[in-house]
């Protein structure tokens, strides 16, 4: 009979153990959701400061339009007697890392002339602060800009048939360009 008390205490001691064991274990899970919790929203608003702290497409568009103009001269210098006849940014992700860039199309033509002397685009990678120069594409052919679309550079390349005029080329062949160095292709 001694031992029947005796077994009983002992019970009801791992049964007090388990229970405070158990409410132990509660509380530590209850603390790690609430550490996970607080870390993930810690992220979300470093995200949120980082995506608030980049420059605007716009922004990113004056800067590029601005490094543009101030290496202009440097363009028209190899063209002789021309000027700048079109200056047209776009805006799209080329360089794969969700931000969108600019690309400056511009054409060359003869000072008091319409013809086409000369035409490129000109890449400016944005890094969410600033932007950058990063390449240049000049062909040797005539090309329109198509659109910037799924990290790529799509343009056409212009190619007369016999019939056409100059003013008309009806063959356009669209190219994804591929920027190497600080060349596109």
């Amino acid at each position: 009979m001694g031992n029947t008390k005796y077994m009983k205490k002992v019970i009801g001691m791992v049964g007090l153990l388990a229970m405070l064991t158990s409410c132990n274990n509660s509380d530590r899970k209850e603390h790690t959701k609430d550490v996970l919790k607080e870390e993930k929203s810690s992220s979300k608003e470093k995200e949120s400061a980082a995506s608030q702290n980049r420059i605007s497409k716009e922004e990113a568009v004056k800067l590029a339009v601005k490094q543009f103009e101030a290496y202009l001269p440097k363009i028209l210098k190899t063209y002789d007697d021309g000027v700048i006849d079109l200056q047209d940014p776009h805006v799209g992700d080329f360089t794969g890392d969700g931000i969108d860039d600019v690309a400056i199309y511009w054409n060359i033509a003869p000072e008091g002339g319409n013809a086409l002397i000369g035409q490129g685009l000109s890449l400016y990678k944005n890094d969410g602060h600033s932007v950058k120069v990063i390449a240049g594409y000049e062909p040797d052919y005539l090309f329109a800009f198509d659109t910037i679309k799924n990290g790529k550079i799509i343009v056409e390349k212009l190619e007369y048939t016999e019939e056409d005029g100059r003013c008309c080329p009806s063959i356009k062949t669209k190219h994804a360009l591929t920027i190497k160095g600080n060349k596109a292709y």
